[in-house]
């Protein structure tokens, strides 16, 4: 039985999606079967995973959208790439949101969807856009667990209160069972006073315990994203490469 898990974050630049690329590829290099579902307008997930999202002709939207009028499943369109699985975008998942809005129940469609690969996958990972949409709303149903990435400055502080407000609704109302495992500091720079103040205010708003381990500022992660490859294959000796497997450890920790 698969495990869910959806990295959401309000504001843009958060690296939510470095994080759900890389703790996929991290979780899927320790022998676990992984898919990652790139809900993103933007496809940086499948660009992370070096696919072009022009050359992609089957991907969420069309499946989705196959899946609403017929109830297919199209296993094609997932591709292998390394030892994980890539359900990827195309610039068409921006009509998503309209497709979905007068569907009843058009807030579980990738729920009921994913449903189906249910006993292929040990973990799906799931990135969302930074809007607050249908899109991100599906993504949160059809999630065990939530991971917010929180870049350490006070306006990304304002969009985590957006999230949380949406989490405690969609958590109360239509998924009771979707637990928030924690929140991931992103860039954090020891010598950047705004970063320790962040972080500090951070861990006194929802305690330490849901203050996971952070992701250190380095150009490796750029460089690997533009290479295609997760960062611990890039620069396996670099620091950013060390926190995500500190952070992909934990979060592991937390849903076993």
């Amino acid at each position: 039985m698969a495990r869910t898990i959806v990295f959401s974050s309000r504001k843009g630049g958060s690296g939510k999606t470095t994080l759900a690329f890389n703790t996929c590829a991290l979780l899927a290099d320790m022998s676990h079967r992984c898919l990652l579902v790139d809900m993103d307008s933007q496809a940086h997930a499948t660009i992370h995973a070096g696919l072009e999202p022009f050359n992609v002709k089957r991907g969420v939207y069309e499946v989705l959208v196959s899946f609403l009028k017929s109830g297919a499943i199209e296993r094609e369109a997932l591709v292998r790439q390394d030892n994980m699985t890539i359900l990827p975008t195309n610039e068409n998942i921006a009509a998503l949101d309209v497709e979905l809005k007068d569907i009843p129940n058009g807030e579980s469609v990738l729920k009921d969807f994913l449903m189906e690969f249910d006993r292929d996958f040990d973990y799906i990972v799931i990135d969302t856009p930074p809007s607050l949409g249908l899109v991100t709303i599906n993504s949160l149903v059809a999630a065990d667990y939530l991971v917010i990435p929180v870049r350490l400055d006070f306006f990304s502080l304002v969009g985590l209160a957006q999230v949380m407000s949406v989490y405690y609704k969609v958590s109360s109302t239509l998924v009771p069972n979707l637990r928030l495992i924690g929140l991931v500091p992103i860039m954090f720079s020891a010598r950047a006073r705004v970063s320790r103040e962040a972080l500090k205010e951070l861990e006194k708003t929802f305690g330490e315990v849901m203050v996971l381990p952070r992701l250190r500022t380095d150009v490796k992660v750029v460089e690997a994203s533009s290479h295609g490859v997760p960062v611990h294959k890039y620069a396996p000796k670099c620091r950013a490469a060390a926190d995500l497997k500190a952070i992909t450890l934990e979060i592991l920790k937390r849903v076993r």
